[in-house]
């Protein structure tokens, strides 16, 4: 088990380690979001479709910057939650309905490794951890792409048309990483419900 001075630390490195893959996958986000936005126009006979899938075209090249700066900063402050503090701010409903519906096709695909760093989190902080509540699940990463695309003043439907981009180059791509927690949760001694048990027994 870890030794209470040690949990700090512990949590720390792996959220350092979260924020730096998730700012990479951002990065890859952008760097294909132009022509996914692309291949969405001109798949639409819709004109002024296409004219809006260009528009934000432009406006993700001008504001690209600050979007990454507050995803990142966003990312970087969730860190807290680990140990059960809330992040500050209110909570913004409407983008919270609108990240978990964005993240149900991730949260189910890795739903089996997301409970294992669920629970160990639990065993390690001595509190019930939901998956859906760690700061690296794909519901708060999806909120935070949203609030920082409301940083950006994004009108609602630009929003909708990047979801899906987000979901690819984003969302999709999340299994190292939560692969990469669990190992080093497992590794710092944290264990699930089901391995609990069997180490009482062993140092009986």
């Amino acid at each position: 088990m870890v030794e209470p001075n040690e949990l700090y630390d512990l949590f720390a490195g792996i959220h350092t380690h979260a924020t730096r893959e998730l700012t990479r996958l951002m990065d890859g986000f952008y760097h294909n979001v132009e022509d996914g936005l692309f291949e969405m126009a001109y798949a639409n006979q819709d004109q002024a479709q296409q004219r809006h899938a260009v528009e934000l075209m432009r406006e993700l090249r001008s504001r690209r910057k600050q979007l990454l700066h507050t995803f990142k900063k966003r990312i970087q402050t969730s860190g807290q939650a680990w140990m059960g503090t809330p992040a500050d701010g209110p909570e913004l409903m409407e983008e919270r309905m609108m990240a978990n519906d964005m993240a149900g096709k991730c949260s189910a695909h890795f739903g089996s490794v997301l409970q294992t760093i669920a629970e160990r989190t639990s065993h390690a902080t001595q509190r019930q951890v939901a998956r859906t509540s760690l700061p690296i699940s794909p519901e708060e990463v999806s909120y935070g792409f949203l609030l920082s695309c409301r940083s950006v003043k994004f009108e609602k439907e630009a929003v909708e048309m990047v979801q899906s981009l987000f979901g690819r180059f984003v969302l999709d791509r999340l299994g190292s990483m939560y692969g990469q927690v669990n190992l080093t949760l497992e590794g710092a001694g944290c264990l699930t419900q089901a391995e609990a048990p069997l180490a009482l027994e062993n140092s009986a």
